[in-house]
């Protein structure tokens, strides 16, 4: 009996380290399996489809580390993209020109990258071989045009430049050109001198009428109560007074050609953001990008 003795505990000893060593093994091949590169891919899709695209990119770089795949890449640039790292995704879709699946998509969104920086003297200096995606040539070349509506650069001919696009566009883009081209501009020196003759008159050049008949009203009451007050001998208040003349007859001037300064900067800020929800409606004249959630 005494040789049996430790046999109860020696068992539960076995029978634990059994169970241990069984989840153990268990446990790490459930771990193994749930960051397989091929679960790691699924869930970045998964963040990538949620546009929770931070975290999809640390997945997809991790299966990128591992295994090079040119749609996971694509989609690291687009997650860029859709965040407004735009030279990020410029970045990224770089390492995509030599992909035999994808590079041409990749220069297409490389292009859209760099447009939506708003640097579009660069945008048109990338137009070369090594960049151009042949297949989108039509598409892109209609944003180039564009891009010379958006920026101070030369325009060039009306006719070089409405040749990019077809009939629904041509009128609408043929208005903005000659926008761009005579922009309805207002002179500060002509609204300085009209104020000058008659008070209050600039602030009417530029549609200010309501500023323009307050100018006129107190600069003519006190050079009427200045001239009373000279004609009467009160020369300590009739000389207020043609201080107060004075300064609303010079500030009205002023006034004026500052006036005009704000509307062509109103002028401007309204022809800008009527190309740009154009070009928005119409999606930029380029197709959709490849490989995003609906």
């Amino acid at each position: 009996m005494k040789k049996y003795k430790n046999y109860p505990s020696n068992f539960a000893l076995l029978t634990f380290l059994s169970l241990f060593l069984t989840s153990f093994i268990f446990g790490q091949t459930i771990r193994n399996d749930l960051l397989s590169l091929d679960n790691r891919k699924d869930f970045g899709n998964y963040l990538f489809c949620q546009k929770d695209y931070l975290r999809a990119i640390d997945e997809f770089n991790i299966v990128l580390n591992g295994k090079w795949n040119d749609t996971l890449q694509y989609k690291v640039a687009s997650s860029y993209f859709n965040m407004k790292k735009y030279s990020d995704a410029m970045n990224n879709y770089e390492k995509l020109f030599s992909s035999k699946l994808i590079s041409e998509e990749a220069k297409l969104e490389y292009y859209r990258s760099l447009f939506f920086i708003e640097d579009f003297e660069k945008f048109r200096k990338k137009f070369v071989a090594d960049y151009f995606p042949k297949s989108y040539e039509v598409q892109l070349n209609r944003l180039r045009a564009y891009s010379y509506l958006m920026d101070d650069s030369e325009l060039p001919t009306e006719t070089e430049l409405i040749s990019k696009f077809e009939k629904p566009d041509v009128k609408q883009i043929s208005e903005f050109y000659n926008w761009k081209k005579e922009p309805p501009y207002k002179s500060p020196t002509k609204a300085a001198i009209m104020s000058s003759i008659i008070p209050g008159l600039g602030k009417v050049y530029v549609d200010e009428v309501g500023d323009g008949i307050t100018a006129f009203l107190l600069t003519g009451l006190f050079t009427y109560l200045a001239m009373d007050k000279f004609q009467k001998d009160q020369t300590t208040s009739a000389w207020l007074y043609t201080a107060l003349a004075a300064f609303f007859y010079g500030g009205n001037i002023y006034g004026s050609a500052s006036a005009v300064q704000n509307y062509n900067a109103s002028i401007k800020f309204t022809f800008d953001s009527e190309v740009k929800v154009y070009i928005n409606k119409r999606d930029h004249f380029l197709p959709k990008p490849k490989y995003m959630c609906e």
